[in-house]
């Protein structure tokens, strides 16, 4: 059983992180031991930006992530920064397979689309962008029952699905 490790970059809600530390602590126990944050912000690494998309590119997060998190753990990190990677308009979270994970906070908020704030609903939407990242990291694909791992391409599609593992894929999980 291998640990994670959570992270925030810079500007990120401390007790969010907290918040999702406890939802691991309770739901992830089983597949990742220990389960730690991270006491520091990580900087915003200074290729991130892009200016003529003004978004930043989710590889940078992904290779600071690189270089911090020992090689006994996984990585997870929450981004307060809109993120793209090519060939997409922007992402929710991106995870390598056996590596680390990034989800990315601003789309998955009200306030983005001028919607009033609903601190519950961006806390359930952004449990559920971690819990499929995790998935990825754990050699999850998308799934098209009605799973966590079900692809989010809009907020409605996060709302919609639910923030647990189907059947098919908890038995992949073991």
């Amino acid at each position: 059983m291998v640990g994670l490790r959570i992270f925030g970059f810079e500007n990120t809600p401390p007790n969010l992180l907290a918040g999702i530390k406890k939802t691991l602590d309770n739901q992830f126990s089983q597949l990742f031991n220990p389960v730690s944050l991270h006491p520091d912000f990580l900087p915003v690494p200074e290729d991130a930006y892009d200016s003529k998309r003004r978004q930043y590119r989710a590889q940078s997060f992904l290779d600071a992530l690189d270089r911090v998190v020992p090689p006994t753990l996984h990585g997870l990190a929450l981004v307060n920064y809109d993120l793209f990677v090519p060939r997409l308009n922007f992402i929710f979270g991106v995870a390598q397979p056996g590596g680390h994970a990034l989800v990315a906070l601003p789309r998955l908020r009200p306030s983005f689309y001028k919607l009033p704030t609903d601190d519950m609903a961006y806390f359930e939407r952004v449990t559920k962008e971690v819990i499929h990242e995790l998935g990825h990291v754990l050699g999850l694909d998308h799934c098209t029952q009605f799973c966590v791992m079900r692809f989010s391409n809009t907020l409605a599609d996060t709302d919609q699905k639910p923030g647990q593992f189907c059947q098919s894929c908890k038995k992949v999980l073991g």
